[in-house]
């Protein structure tokens, strides 16, 4: 996390030198989306030419509870099915807690007629690092010495992806000075890494214990193991990739208030 932060600000540092030595202007954008949902998101635009700029935004959220709890829990819920090789039917979504870092570099080509950049409509090419981390309490039934018993795991989870992809959007220019940049829709494709792991003391268990533990949580979770290992010990559960994962994600409907200079 700190070489990540180093780089990010040797890197905007640098383009803030660039924009002072060749007079083009850049835009810094505060992105009131994310504000209201507990993240903090900054951007900093740069003009290359007529039509065309650099963007770099970093995103930051503190560890916390997931906001609007109740509706997210609904939307996991209705998108479980479409997940083949996890369920998370077990997990106590309005109780989990998640922090995320991320930075989103792209490339924006400005097409609106009579328009230059930053104003007007664009289309961005873009490229995004993301890591999610957090806890999310989860509860598996085992039967232990014919009697059954409910183990509740706090899973330290951490979700890292790499992606990229094309966005759509409108900045509208306020005054001489301040710009309105809307994100209005768009896709990207990448790579996604996932890693659970709970700490539990199961020194007073024997060998037969761990592997039925094991085997519950597998088939509790509908785990596909071609995708994702499962490790049971006397130091508790762990949860890594056993494959590459994929996935596909919209971004959008951002609202970004910026100030030109």
């Amino acid at each position: 996390m700190k070489i990540t932060s180093i780089t990010v600000f040797c890197v905007c540092l640098s383009f803030f030198c660039f924009s002072q030595e060749y007079n083009k202007p850049s835009v810094i954008k505060v992105n009131l989306s994310s504000l209201a949902l507990g993240a903090y998101s900054l951007q900093y635009e740069k003009v290359l030419g007529n039509r065309t700029s650099f963007a770099l935004g970093v995103v930051y959220r503190p560890v916390k509870q997931v906001p609007f709890a109740k509706t997210v829990e609904r939307f996991v819920d209705a998108a479980d099915s479409r997940i083949d090789y996890i369920s998370l039917a077990n997990v106590k979504k309005s109780e989990a807690t998640v922090g995320t870092f991320g930075i989103t570099p792209e490339f924006r080509y400005y097409f609106g007629k009579n328009k230059s950049a930053p104003n007007g409509a664009y289309l961005a090419v873009f490229g995004r690092y993301n890591s999610y981390f957090g806890k999310a309490p989860v509860f598996v039934d085992v039967l232990y010495k014919d009697t059954f018993a409910r183990i509740e795991l706090p899973v330290d989870t951490q979700i890292k992806t790499i992606s990229g992809g094309l966005m759509l959007g409108y900045q509208f220019k306020l005054g001489n000075r301040f710009t309105f940049d809307w994100f209005i829709i768009g896709g990207h494709y990448g790579k996604v890494t996932v890693h659970g792991e709970s700490n539990q003391n199961f020194e007073g268990y024997d060998e037969q214990f761990l592997k039925d533990i094991k085997a519950r949580i597998i088939d509790t979770f509908k785990i596909n193991e071609q995708y994702l290992s499962v490790e049971v010990d006397k130091q508790g559960v762990r949860v890594d990739n056993a494959r590459n994962l994929t996935f596909f994600n919209l971004r959008g409907l951002g609202f970004n208030l910026g100030y030109k200079f």
